[in-house]
């Protein structure tokens, strides 16, 4: 090797020019790509070797060359002839002028593909493989590609992300590091002051308590604890905190009050559970049903005591105030048009129109009548209470007979009429104790007692007892004689067997249909003395034409008057006859 600047010869290992001190410079040989190499084929490997190895000397050679004659224009190598070969001190190979020759250089260009005419390397050409690439390992190469590329990006941002402060403090606050999350606040003010992403981080932790108080996982004090907690981050006041706060201590009265209200459930107060069932919140999921629930426990316990209390008094037979105090009811506020109340009532009422007629069966007319006026007056008119009760009403008017001593007369000798004379008895020993029971006085002196109505064609029968009452101031005199006649519109109806001091009670009833004007009287028929009789009226009563009562027989004169008046005419026969006749007349009787 030659120096550049002198021309002096170089050694091999010196880095400096020996005569004028210039540093070397030695020239680059051109490496044959790898890429080309590893394209061609498994046959050529050996051959490319070789050739590569050629490349080089020859690239040696015309450095050298370069060098040695560095004034002398720069001639193509290619170009000298054969007589000026130049030895190659690199190389190994025997001793040739590879430029000598055309024809040489072609041999070696032929030989080495990759060897340019001027002695550079040329760019090894790919070799045709006969390995051939599809559309399907294209898209499927294409598709790996593009993940690999998102995977890159995405960790990339990942990176970026965790750093940003913005994020930071969103990770403490979901992690529940709310100191951190406050250092990195106020030391990334600018970043974070009403960030969003930030205030929606901190809501969810509050949405997160409200849902694990809600479903049971967290209690009253953990959860306000929680909420307290929450409160001292930066811009919570940015959320709906507050409203949380203050629904948890709504949520938990409610719950209380649900508990208040089953311990007075337990001891039967049932208005005062009530009243705290009512407040439990509709919006408490976790407890309106069940105080829904126990509230009509609690309601059910208040009717069962007024129908308990309605019914001690319905089995002593105070009807009124059962009725009454089942009304009072009604009027409670929880009880308000209650069915079960209402339906009690509508039986009581059912039950009391039994009653009255088991007393009307009974004759006893007075309570029948009186038991009905009574309840049917603590009903609205209109009411279908009111309309049963009344309508039973109008049938027992109908049914119930009109007591003599109840009637108003037109007209009466009233000092020979007397009402109410309970006590009484007759000859026979009998007592009349009912509430229904007159008497009629006759004498020598005052003919005949009476009694005069207007009955108005309204009533169809008219029946009771006469009996000779037993007078203890004075005894009847044995010929006395008296009887009882029913007369309408002046024409005698009924007339009774003749009465002395031994008849016995009789029992009359008597048609008095269309009737304007009823008379009742006592006609005295004969005595001695000053002799006088009163009869007894008991429970003589007259019957509307509407009465299921059965008619009276057709209006005639009893039979047992007409037997004692023929008696007494035989009497007055016998007595005008003369002594034996009389004797005769024993005899043959």
């Amino acid at each position: 090797m030659f120096c550049e600047n002198c021309g002096a010869k170089i050694a091999d290992n010196d880095m400096f020019c020996q005569n004028c001190g210039k540093r070397v410079e030695f020239p680059a040989t051109q490496p044959i790509p790898e890429q080309n190499v590893s394209q061609a084929e498994p046959e050529a490997s050996a051959q490319n070797s070789e050739q590569a190895a050629q490349a080089e000397t020859v690239a040696a050679q015309q450095t050298a060359a370069a060098v040695a004659e560095p004034q002398q224009p720069q001639a193509n190598p290619y170009t000298q002839q054969a007589q000026q070969p130049q030895v190659n001190p690199y190389s190994q190979q025997p001793q040739q002028n590879p430029y000598a020759q055309q024809t040489q250089t072609n041999q070696y260009l032929q030989q080495n593909p990759y060897a340019m005419p001027n002695g550079q390397q040329m760019a090894q050409q790919p070799k045709k493989s006969n390995f051939k690439i599809n559309k399907k390992m294209i898209i499927i190469g294409s598709v790996v590609l593009a993940v690999i590329i998102a995977a890159v990006i995405v960790i990339c941002i990942l990176v970026s992300n965790a750093n940003n402060p913005v994020n930071k403090m969103i990770n403490a606050i979901n992690n529940g590091e709310y100191k951190t999350a406050n250092e990195l606040y106020y030391n990334n003010y600018n970043a974070l002051s009403d960030n969003k992403a930030v205030i929606d981080a901190i809501q969810a932790q509050v949405d997160a308590v409200k849902k694990a108080y809600d479903d049971g996982s967290m209690d009253y004090d953990t959860a306000m604890d929680k909420l307290d907690d929450i409160s001292d981050l930066p811009m919570s006041y940015e959320t709906s905190l507050s409203e949380v706060r203050s629904e948890i201590r709504e949520l938990e009265s409610s719950a209380d009050y649900l508990k208040q209200g089953d311990e007075y459930l337990k001891k039967k107060e049932y208005s005062n559970a009530i009243y705290y069932y009512d407040e439990v919140l509709e919006k408490d999921t976790a407890n309106y049903k069940k105080a829904q629930e126990q509230r009509a426990k609690a309601i059910d316990g208040i009717r069962q005591e007024y129908l308990d209390e309605a019914k001690e008094e319905f089995d002593n037979g105070e009807y009124k105030y059962a009725i009454s105090d089942l009304q009072n009811a009604l009027d409670d506020n929880y009880l308000t048009n209650d069915e079960k109340i209402n339906a009690q009532i509508a039986t009581y009422v059912d039950e009391i129109i039994k009653k009255s007629d088991e007393y009307f069966n009974n004759k006893d007319y007075e309570n029948a009548l009186d038991l009905i006026v009574n309840i049917k007056n603590m009903f609205d008119e209109g009411s279908d209470n009111y309309t049963k009760l009344n309508a039973q009403l109008e049938k027992l008017n109908k049914e119930i007979p009109v007591k003599l001593q109840d009637i108003s007369f037109s007209s009466s000798n009233s000092d020979y009429f007397y009402r109410y004379q309970s006590g009484s008895k007759d000859i026979s020993g009998n007592e009349y104790n009912s509430d229904n029971v007159c008497t009629m006085s006759v004498s020598k002196y005052h003919e005949n007692a009476y009694a005069e109505m207007y009955v108005n064609k309204g009533y169809k029968k008219i029946k009771g007892i006469i009996a000779v009452k037993d007078n203890n101031y004075s005894s009847i005199s044995s010929d006395t004689r008296a009887h009882f006649e029913v007369v309408g519109d002046k024409k005698t109806l009924y007339k009774s067997e003749v009465l002395t001091n031994k008849s016995e009670p009789i029992n009359f009833a008597v048609n008095i249909k269309d009737v304007d004007t009823l008379t009742i009287k006592l006609v005295y028929s004969k005595g001695s003395g000053s002799s006088g009789m009163d009869v007894i009226l008991s429970d003589v009563e007259i019957y509307s034409v509407d009465s299921s009562e059965p008619d009276a027989p057709a209006n005639e004169t009893s039979e047992v008057s007409k037997v004692e008046s023929s008696k007494e005419e035989s009497s007055k026969a016998e007595s005008s006859k003369p002594e034996s006749s009389k004797a005769e007349s024993s005899k043959a009787a």
